[in-house]
């Protein structure tokens, strides 16, 4: 039997499961057609995990206790940490959007992905958010048909500027806050 998925702010004492966590992932796509320039050390980092939970963004799941999952939520449409300038701070915030998606790969297929996409419905409910958007590269597949079977649906194709990492176009996808019958479980912690 699996213990429950438990969701919550992740905190500075999570930065070894938030690094953790994006070494396993990073180390499962290294050789995967799908991997979307994820690489242990470079990209997502213990820096990238430190700047969210700074700025209060950073949500994990865990199990038993343990890291198994994140999501960082943000009104800026960049992941990339030196440019969270805030600009447009997208349409008024009427869009949040969710970056470094990750899910542990023992854990894949488990449901904690669709947990981890309700919970931010479901917070972005509460902030009186319309829209949830996120970029997924391209030739992800295997996310794409995770965000489309929890209701996104690709509203654009993009190239944000990380094509010198082989990762020329990506697809924006967005989801109306709400779409789905949505409630808060007891184990989210908004």
């Amino acid at each position: 039997m699996t213990s429950e998925v438990e969701i919550s702010r992740a905190e500075i004492s999570d930065l070894d499961g938030a690094e953790a966590l994006y070494d396993e992932v990073c180390g499962y796509l290294a050789d995967k057609p799908y991997n979307p320039g994820w690489r242990k050390g470079c990209f997502p980092t213990r820096e990238n995990a430190r700047y969210f939970i700074e700025n209060e963004a950073m949500y994990v799941a865990r199990i038993d206790g343990e890291i198994v999952g994140s999501v960082s939520l943000t009104y800026n449409p960049s992941a990339d940490i030196d440019q969270q300038s805030g600009d447009n701070e997208a349409e008024q915030r009427d869009i949040l959007y969710l970056h470094i998606f990750a899910v542990h790969p023992d854990r894949h297929r488990s449901g904690i992905g669709s947990k981890l996409l309700e919970f931010a419905d479901a917070y972005a409910g509460k902030a009186h958010v319309k829209y949830l958007r996120l970029y997924v590269w391209e030739h992800n597949s295997v996310a794409i048909r995770a965000y489309e079977k929890n209701g996104y649906r690709c509203i654009g194709r993009e190239d944000i500027g990380l094509g010198e990492f082989g990762l020329d176009w990506f697809r924006l996808y967005e989801r109306r806050v709400g779409d789905k019958t949505t409630c808060i479980p007891s184990a989210y912690r908004i």
